[in-house]
């Protein structure tokens, strides 16, 4: 509307230039934006230093535009082009409070023109409103700086109160909530058939064998240690992409993205053997204990996160029940109880000191 106004009392054709620049830049600027909503729904950021620029181009042109505004000498342009500029001063401060640097470029490249303009424009008066602007913006500037750090405070302590949420405090491990949280979006990714485009995941549940023991013997604070311990050890047996979850006691879960149950089953070996060595602990020996583990496969096994849990809980029971170190679902068409198993590894030997 200023450019309008600009165009239709100055006759110049310079105004047409910059309706005809923001156009295309508000064009531009819809189109990008488009594409990083598109990016953040599959967890990417798309196109942002495209944006950032589109909108410091606009400034740019919007700031020369206010000079001309100014210049002409026409006061109603002058007032209307101070008015815009305080307007686009004032809404940086807090839109773009989370990119301070940037909202600085744009509140310069806005201001300044406009300043110069108001300097040596014809309209009486507007030098002192030049004098005022460096004022105003130094103003708007201490308070996007405030709103920053306000933004970056309430930032830091949502990201905190979720650690708090989804993470197990004495391991540091992700907990029974942010599990069910990530099977959820594992199982969303399925394809149905999977052989056209499934991503396929393996789900481990792990429990440790003698732990009981090693609680009742030498107490509560040692066996808090041997948690922590165990965590550390499944963290640096498995694959950077795995993650390892602790949902409750001497309870753990695996998930195992893109994998194969002929991985899965590698995978869940490792794990046996590293867990097998014993554990130096303070307290005048090495605290050996055991590992059984229970698979289920998806989409094989199901694609509902409750279904996997269940099927993989079965399986560690199972594991327990006949001594093995690790049960599985078979290979093949399932029974309609889920009654069938497959076991591979003796349980290792849990022998304790006199």
């Amino acid at each position: 509307m200023l450019a309008v106004g600009a165009a239709v009392v100055t006759g110049d054709r310079w105004p047409y230039a910059w309706m005809a620049a923001d156009l295309v830049l508000f064009a531009v600027r819809f189109l990008l934006i488009r594409e990083c909503e598109r990016a953040r729904k599959h967890g990417g950021t798309g196109p942002l230093a495209g944006l950032m620029a589109a909108g410091g181009s606009w400034s740019v042109i919007f700031g020369l535009g206010c000079y001309g505004c100014v210049v002409s000498g026409d006061m109603a342009l002058a007032v209307l082009a101070a008015l815009n500029v305080a307007g686009v001063v004032g809404v940086a401060s807090s839109r773009n409070a989370a990119t301070p640097r940037y909202a600085i470029f744009v509140m310069l490249a806005v201001s300044l023109p406009f300043l110069v303009g108001a300097l040596f424009s014809p309209a009486p008066g507007m030098s002192i409103v030049g004098f005022q602007v460096p004022f105003y913006v130094a103003g708007v500037i201490i308070v996007l700086l405030q709103n920053h750090a306000i933004n970056a405070r309430m930032i830091r302590a949502e990201l905190d109160n979720r650690d708090l949420a989804i993470k197990d405090v004495l391991t540091g491990l992700p907990n029974r909530i942010f599990l069910q949280e990530k099977l959820r979006g594992m199982c969303s990714e399925l394809a149905a058939p999977a052989a056209n485009g499934g991503r396929p995941f393996a789900v481990l549940s792990m429990d440790l064998d003698g732990f009981k023991h090693v609680n009742d013997r030498f107490g509560h604070a040692v066996g808090d240690m041997l948690l922590r311990k165990v965590a550390e050890r499944l963290k640096r047996t498995f694959r950077p992409g795995d993650v390892v979850f602790r949902i409750g006691g001497d309870e753990f879960v695996i998930l195992l993205p893109d994998t194969s149950e002929i991985e899965a089953t590698y995978l869940a070996k490792r794990a046996i053997e590293k867990i097998s060595v014993p554990f130096e602990l303070g307290v005048g020996t090495a605290i050996p204990i055991g590992l059984s583990i229970g698979s289920a496969f998806a989409p094989a096994d199901g694609g509902e996160p409750e279904l996997l849990l269940t099927w993989s809980d079965h399986a560690l029971y199972e594991a327990k029940r006949t001594g093995k170190a690790v049960t599985g679902r078979m290979s093949g068409p399932r029974t309609d109880d889920h009654s069938d198993y497959w076991g591979l590894l003796p349980h290792p030997a849990i022998q304790y000191p006199a």
